[in-house]
């Protein structure tokens, strides 16, 4: 490998103004501002229908994931830049975006329109669906969410209401918003990951290179600048509350840290799966009964004023519940479950997507109580995160390609351990995110080009790529700091 040692020793800024160039590239061919009111809302295939244009597409994320290895890679050796540096460059990458149409998620269309519903026309989100009021909203909202309520939680829903309330009915600077939102919670996560990881780092095994290489593969990863800041989705604000609350926690402030993981879920409600572990996490390791009676009243005195106070604008929680158990319970699209629909309706074996559906919830049941035994027992509760959420996402009937970044930044915590299993699951977690991204070839280009759009064909290529490839890929030790074979092309790393 002597011959790539020249690539592994490019300096960091050079990766990083290439890098700059590939999301410049996605900001010309994907232009916002020209397009921010097209009727209706575009995705990838609207700008880039042929095949040729979707592997073009393709190559151009490997390529931004390949530099973003690069610069992970020389992060690891002696020549690491300061944290202030690592977020100037993810600021800096993340200015295209800015002005990249939401080629592969058009929701931020819906959190304009939800917010024009309460800050325009003064109605709750959560009782009236854009329906309701006509062709008044209805060129720019995707038809599946036409005539459905608000699926998020009234912390998302009032930031929606005061970024609509200064946009008003200009979609352009309401998109411009939210992209900043997106834009600084990745660096508000990247700060907190920095200070979170040498508090749950095991003492005497810690060292800065790996802190800001790691941290590095938050606030760089291509996958996440194009999901919070490209297509400005909103479950950048659900991780940051969920890692804040997981920080104060490991401070000493328990109670507020707990009610921070409340206030995520106020956000997006699929959060709450992170609760039940955070407290037994925190419970277990209370050793006198007035800390676990004062941490019972933050739990529930606090979490119930904080709920109450969050719906106060819109109502009662109820509505919200009942939408999110239909939604629950929708048709399938892009997911293993929904391979296995589609395999058992091709060989005529009677089964309806409710009970698969059921099935699989109980599966997860079963999974998720299991976490909480081990984390009741001792396990850290960032390997329970990771699982948690990734057990959630294998047995959704609907699969979207931000769902990929929900357990990554637990496995990054995890990682910090020495333990080689930990580094499988980062790296699986890695290769998660960037198989996702690259899904939309299979089911739109592919699909289309090559299989005659033959949804099961499609379905079992894209499941196989998407959810069995990354762990095939990581038992390749690409991003393991402790990896004698890489370590020998790159200075200084032992």
């Amino acid at each position: 490998m002597s011959r790539f040692s020249a690539i592994y020793n490019i300096k960091p800024h050079y990766l990083v103004l290439l890098s700059f160039v590939g999301y410049f590239l996605l900001a010309f061919f994907f232009p916002l501002i020209p397009n921010c009111d097209r009727q209706p809302v575009g995705d990838i295939r609207t700008f880039a229908p042929g095949m040729v244009s979707g592997i073009l597409y393709a190559i151009l994320i490997l390529g931004l994931f390949a530099l973003y290895w690069l610069l992970y890679r020389q992060t690891l050796n002696n020549s690491s830049p300061s944290l202030k540096t690592i977020l100037s460059f993810s600021f800096f990458l993340s200015v295209p975006l800015l002005f990249m149409y939401p080629i592969n998620a058009n929701d931020v269309y819906r959190y304009v329109i939800r917010g024009l519903i309460s800050s325009h026309y003064g109605m709750s989100p959560f009782e009236y669906a854009p329906a309701d009021f006509g062709d008044a909203l209805y060129p720019l909202l995707a038809g599946e969410w036409y005539s459905t309520t608000s699926p998020y939680g009234p912390l998302w829903e009032s930031l929606a209401f005061l970024v609509t309330s200064i946009g008003r009915e200009n979609f352009l600077i309401n998109i411009l918003i939210f992209k900043l939102v997106g834009l600084v919670s990745v660096l508000l996560i990247g700060v907190i990951l920095w200070r979170l990881f040498p508090l749950r780092a095991p003492r005497g095994s810690f060292k800065d290179n790996k802190r800001l290489a790691f941290t590095v593969l938050w606030v760089l990863n291509p996958a996440l600048l194009l999901t919070f800041v490209g297509n400005a989705h909103n479950d950048a604000l659900m991780i940051l509350f969920l890692l804040s609350g997981w920080l104060v926690i490991n401070l000493g402030y328990r109670g507020p840290g707990f009610l921070l993981i409340i206030a995520a879920s106020l956000f997006k409600p699929i959060a709450i799966l992170a609760a039940p572990i955070v407290f037994l996490s925190s419970l277990r390791e209370m050793d006198q009964n007035f800390e676990r009676i004062a941490y019972l009243l933050w739990v529930f005195a606090g979490g119930t004023a904080l709920l109450f106070l969050s719906f106060l604008p819109f109502g009662e929680p109820l509505p919200l519940i009942t939408r999110l158990v239909q939604e629950a319970t929708a048709g399938a699209s892009f997911s293993p479950l929904a391979l296995i629909i589609l395999v058992t309706r091709k060989i005529g074996v009677p089964i309806s997507i409710g009970a698969i559906a059921k099935l699989a919830t109980v599966l997860f049941l079963i999974v998720y109580f299991w976490v909480l035994w081990r984390t009741w027992r001792g396990r850290p509760a960032e390997l329970g995160l990771g699982v948690t959420f990734w057990g959630y996402i294998f047995q959704a009937l609907n699969f979207r390609i931000w769902y990929a970044s929900w357990p990554f930044p637990w496995l990054l915590v995890d990682a910090l351990i020495e333990d080689r299993s930990a580094i499988h699951r980062l790296q699986a977690g890695g290769w998660f995110l960037l198989t996702s991204q690259l899904s939309v070839i299979i089911y739109g280009h592919l699909r289309v080009a090559f299989l005659g759009g033959d949804i099961l064909l499609a379905h079992l290529i894209g499941v196989l790529f998407v959810f069995v490839l990354p762990f095939v890929l990581a038992q390749f030790p690409i991003l393991d700091p402790y990896n004698n074979s890489l370590g020998k092309t790159l200075p200084g790393v032992d």
